[in-house]
């Protein structure tokens, strides 16, 4: 029977092990491949809310193809987009609960939940596999009632540091009945946790993607100038993340305000293009920030990707600007942060606990507190443009050694050989 509420991803691109092992030492790369071979005849499936859009989804793009390269046979399922509305609409809430939004949860909405979760989960039960991954709080409860899977592993890729504990309560018996539990922060695990399950996982950003690509600054502000409209010449700040409350563009706007007074020819560009299709409340935030915005010449919002090439508009606005901000509320880990670190970019962020684990303040980047404080590092960067190069060289030097894809992988492949020895 054909599946109505999963989707299975087919992936046609392959890559070679040789291209990413150059880019782990040499003892980390004999564990790689020793950790590899464990599990070689074993079959890992990964299911999370959507194809495309978001961290989440371009970490399993790489993280199927890696494993398949390695001998491991690996899949990946994501939510159909048409299923429902209002489920949707109801995991939305859920995210933002567990973000510690207090938010109100109706309970047809829970019924709701419930109702295509267990349809989903039906779903799962068919699908053989010797590990199943489940992403997110979409699928947790649809993860947590599949029956016929020996090793579920659940992944949290959100900051649960100070959750909406009316939602928790509800949530903990099926987050609690996983083999494992993973989050991407320390500071994120809730001590009502059985401590023996527990795993932290630092994501990473893969080197051989497209979206890592590397390009003169002038190039990329031609293509801006082209494909967005924004003057090549101007100073450029931008924030690249999709319109999300929790993503605080509005305190940008604020920032860029007092940027102005200083840098009366500055241009912001907020990049967030709608393709997740797991995100309902975006075109409310967006809707509001435009209006913020009003007919502002000096202000670009990228919200509706039609026309548009989003992954080439997203690099060349990464490579382009002459300072890349992220002013999140809450960041489970930032992965935009990561990318642009990788470009050379010194960071303005936030003290989201993400952010922390990347930025080391005044090093590779600046943490900022309020958007007159985010004003005065933008001003300074502007200021300061070989002190500016110094903080990106260090930046990509901290992604480097820290925040690559093989390393992550060996993580994955230790944490699925505990599960299954």
């Amino acid at each position: 029977m054909k599946n109505l509420n999963i989707r299975k991803i087919i992936l046609s691109k392959q890559v070679r092990r040789a291209d990413f092992l150059r880019f782990m030492p040499e003892g980390q790369k004999g564990e790689l491949l020793k950790q590899a071979s464990y599990l070689r005849g074993k079959r890992v499936v990964h299911i999370n809310a959507v194809a495309d859009g978001g961290g989440v989804a371009e970490i399993l793009a790489s993280l199927v193809l890696y494993f398949r390269s390695l001998g491991v046979e690996s899949d990946w399922y994501f939510i159909n987009p048409d299923v429902s509305k209002k489920f949707f609409e109801v995991t939305n809430k859920i995210h933002n609960a567990l973000q510690g939004a207090p938010v109100k949860i109706s309970g047809r909405e829970w019924t709701e939940y419930e109702r295509l979760s267990g349809r989903i989960a039906a779903e799962l039960d068919k699908i053989d596999c010797d590990v199943l991954a489940v992403n997110d709080p979409q699928l947790l409860l649809a993860g947590h009632l599949a029956r016929l899977h020996k090793h579920k592993i659940y992944f949290s890729h959100i900051d649960t540091s100070s959750v909406f504990r009316q939602v928790w309560k509800k949530l903990l018996p099926a987050v609690a009945s996983y083999h494992r539990i993973v989050f991407s922060n320390r500071n994120f695990v809730s001590g009502s946790l059985p401590g023996r399950k527990i795993k932290v996982f630092t994501p990473a950003i893969d080197p051989l993607a497209p979206k890592q690509k590397i390009v003169s600054q002038k190039v990329a502000r031609l293509y801006l100038k082209k494909h967005g409209g924004i003057p090549a010449s101007c100073p450029l700040v931008a924030q690249v993340s999709r319109f999300d409350v929790w993503k605080n563009p509005m305190g940008v706007i604020q920032a860029f305000r007092i940027v102005q007074n200083t840098y009366p020819g500055a241009q912001l560009a907020l990049v967030g293009f709608n393709t997740a299709k797991d995100n309902p409340a975006a075109m409310v935030v967006y809707k509001d920030i435009a209006a913020i915005a009003g007919k502002s010449r000096d202000i670009y919002l990228f919200f509706d990707p039609k026309g548009k090439d989003v992954l080439e508009f997203t690099v060349m606005a990464q490579n382009a600007a002459d300072v890349i901000v992220q002013n999140s509320v809450k960041e489970g880990f930032g992965l935009v942060v990561t990318e642009a670190m990788w470009k050379r970019q010194a960071i303005i962020g936030s003290p989201a606990s993400g952010i922390r684990k990347q930025i080391q303040n005044g090093e590779n980047g600046f943490i900022v507190k309020s958007p007159e404080e985010m004003a005065q590092k933008i001003i300074f960067l502007l200021s300061h443009p070989s002190k500016k190069r110094i903080m990106g060289k260090t930046a990509r030097k901290t992604v480097l050694e820290n925040f690559l894809f093989p390393r992550l992988v060996l993580d994955h492949l230790k944490l699925y050989r505990s599960c299954l020895k």
